[in-house]
């Protein structure tokens, strides 16, 4: 190939624009956990896909992963009880996912207790929910945050008996309480 195509090539490879939805798996993702006593979180992190997360939050778009819900984190509480909204979370396995604003009501987050014995089968797709108890579903509160990171990542903190779950993802925020 001559230099100047090549270069060419290069070129428009390297401009900016709409990051297309990935046709093949990352084979570079990592299983993540975090700790406070008595919570403990585990996240895959997913690369940075702002193609599928718009289709996903407008509702809009032919792209199938944005069409079902998917897990994002695994919420464990091994000694005592918390509460999401109001909603009590006894001690168990939860999936924390994320679901596509299908109905035009915006993307809603949903706090389900699950056997997690299957939940990340493939690192390489985020995993729908499995079935259980849906025990808190309502809108996911996204607030924009920089500077963007380019894997999805979760964070717990403790402050006076209460735990912050922080979600991140592109330059996307997802913060939730949980509360004795």
């Amino acid at each position: 190939m001559p230099t100047t195509l090549l270069g060419a090539v290069l070129a428009l490879l390297l401009l900016p624009g709409q990051a297309p939805v990935p046709k093949e798996p990352a084979k570079d993702l990592f299983l993540h956990s975090e700790k406070v006593p008595g919570v403990e979180i585990r996240f895959v992190d997913y690369h940075w896909q702002p193609a599928i997360f718009e289709a996903m939050a407008s509702g809009k778009g032919d792209v199938p992963e944005a069409k079902r819900n998917w897990v994002v984190v695994r919420v464990i509480l091994d000694a005592r009880p918390l509460t999401l909204e109001g909603k009590r979370l006894a001690v168990g396995n939860y999936a924390l996912a994320l679901w596509p604003n299908l109905d035009g009501q915006g993307m809603q987050v949903e706090m389900r207790r699950v056997d997690m014995r299957d939940v990340f089968p493939n690192l390489n797709a985020m995993a729908p929910a499995p079935k259980g108890e849906t025990v808190y579903k309502g809108v996911a509160k996204f607030e924009t945050e920089s500077p963007l990171v380019d894997r999805l990542s979760t964070t717990i903190a403790e402050a006076d008996g209460a735990i912050l779950l922080t979600l991140r993802y592109g330059d996307r925020r997802l913060p939730l309480k949980l509360t004795p």
